[in-house]
Formats: structure tokens, sequence, C-alpha cells
């Protein structure tokens, strides 16, 4: 069994992460959740040696991925660190490579790839080049979906990411509920997405929202 640790700081990239594990046949458990660089490192401490795999968003509010894996070489050297973010690219990359990541896989990942990358790590072999390709084209197919976005529909974008429910979206943009249903149906369309919750993500991934 894989004891995974997840480091994610927003609530709803978790849950995707969870619900992509659980669509695969990963023999896993999470031993544990946290949302910011201090709350890892402070489980580590207490809890190193009961962690194998450490999945790890690389931008945390208090800091980068790259402070946890200092604490993570330290308190538990054996545990493996598997990086999932759409903003790992270039010169960061290789700063995480350096530091001792042993893959990287994009927020968008499937079950069954999810599997792929966490197996391969977890037998000795690193996951890199060929995940991070697929950061990267996930990455521009997203800005190029962007573009044809309207003002207005990103401006709904990011308003849905603040939990607003329909009425009050309605209200703050002076539209009726009807005409945001509408927009969110062309929004969805557009995007790929089936619920708010996908287009949320999306809005994460291209930085219509922090």
């Amino acid at each position: 069994m894989i004891r995974i640790l997840i480091v994610e700081d927003q609530p709803i990239c978790r849950m995707g992460i969870r619900s992509t594990l659980e669509q695969s046949n990963l023999d896993y458990q999470i031993v544990a959740e946290a949302d910011t660089v201090a709350k890892a490192i402070s489980y580590l401490e207490q809890n190193g040696s009961q962690t194998d795999l450490i999945l790890l968003d690389y931008m945390l509010p208090d800091g980068t991925g790259v402070d946890v894996i200092g604490a993570v070489k330290r308190l538990c050297p054996d545990a493996k660190i598997v990086i999932f973010s759409g903003e790992a690219g270039g010169a960061t990359v290789k700063q995480l490579l350096e530091a001792g990541v042993n893959g990287f896989m994009s927020k968008s990942i499937n079950s069954e790839e999810i599997a792929l990358v966490l197996c391969s790590v977890m037998a000795g072999n690193d996951y890199t080049g060929e995940a991070h390709m697929r950061i990267e084209s996930d990455l521009k197919a997203d800005y190029e979906t962007m573009k044809t976005l309207t003002r207005r529909e990103m401006e709904l974008i990011s308003l849905c990411a603040t939990g607003l429910n329909t009425k009050q979206l309605a209200d703050e943009m002076c539209v009726t509920p009807h005409s945001i249903e509408n927009m969110k149906s062309s929004i969805f369309s557009k995007v790929g997405v089936k619920s708010t919750n996908e287009l949320i993500l999306f809005a994460f991934r291209v930085g219509l929202v922090n």
C-alpha cells in the first residue's frame, strides 16, 4: 500500500486528486492532507516514517514546493515526491529536478495516468519528461481555449470561484438568472467541462483565479 500525503492549498484541487485516485486501481491510503508548507513540514516531523509518497503542489500560500522538498529529504529521505501543477515550467522544472523531485503530473491527469506515474515512481523510476510534456500540452490547450472566451464569460468564471449561487451571480453581473445559466452553458461548451467544479479547476490552471 502506498501511503500518500497530499500538499495542496485549494480544497477543490484536493478533492479532484482524491477522486482521481479513487477511480484508479492503486493500492493506496491518503494518510494526511496539508494546505501550507508549515502544515506539511509539521506533519512530516511527526509522521515522516509513515509516508511513502508526497503529492505536492508547487505554489503554496507560505512558500513553494521546494521548501517542502527540503523537509522531505531531511525527515523521510526514502519518500518519493511527485509535483502536480500547471505552473511548473522552464527554470522551475530544472530547480525541482535538482531538489530531488521524482515525477511531475498535470492536475488534469486521469485515473489510468496517475496509476502509471505513481507506480513508476514507487518502483524507483523518475517520471519527469513525458509528464512535463503533458503539463505543457495541457496548459497550451487551456490558454488557446481561454482566447475564445469573452470578457463577460471570464468575469463569470472568476465569480463562480467565489462560491456565489446563480441568483447572486445574476445580481453581481446585473443580469437575470436565466442569462447566467445560458452563459454558463456556453462556457461549459467552450472549455469542455460538465460542472462548475471542473470550470473552477480550469480557472486555476490558466490563472483566472488564484
